[in-house]
């Protein structure tokens, strides 16, 4: 009887082991969600890898997503001669070119393009204006003799106050 039982618990174990053994990694990846924001960071940081923007020229720029202030974070460094305040303020100015398009005194943003979802499920949920306000702009002017002499200074996007 014992030898029944433990034969029957075999069988019963044996197509468990069978089909845990089928699932790959890529089945398992091939099932996990993307966010949109997900999506968005990696479309963003592939177009910004490619950005041949006038004063970025040398520049390393780079998105993330910063979970506890809630903001999208662009950081941007660029190798200088000699890092001042100004410097600073130009790559904030030229990288705000990149996203900022003027129209009169009205200024738009086109950053929704890279997480705008492809469907119609979120048009009426999301306000996709108001995504440029949760932008903060990085920029550092690195010297590349000392880095203690490079210049830190940050923006966000739809506004004109630089700190340093």
């Amino acid at each position: 009887m014992r030898l029944f039982i433990a034969l029957f618990i075999t069988i019963l174990l044996l197509p468990t082991i069978c089909v845990a053994a089928k699932k790959s990694t890529l089945k398992i990846i091939a099932k996990e969600p993307v966010t949109m924001m997900d999506l968005g960071i990696l479309k963003l940081n592939a177009s910004l890898s490619r950005q041949k923007q006038s004063g970025l020229r040398g520049a390393t720029i780079r998105a993330k997503y910063n979970v506890r202030k809630g903001t999208i974070d662009i950081k941007v460094s660029k190798p200088v001669k000699k890092a001042s305040k100004t410097s600073c303020k130009n790559l904030i100015k030229n990288t705000k070119k990149i996203f900022l398009k003027t129209y009169g005194k009205k200024k738009t943003s086109n950053l929704y393009h890279y997480f705008q979802h492809e469907g119609t499920a979120y048009s009426r949920r999301i306000n996709w204006n108001d995504l440029a306000n949760h932008v903060v702009i990085t920029g550092i002017a690195l010297t590349s003799k000392n880095y203690q002499d490079s210049v830190y200074c940050q923006s966000k996007l739809m506004k004109k106050k630089i700190t340093y």
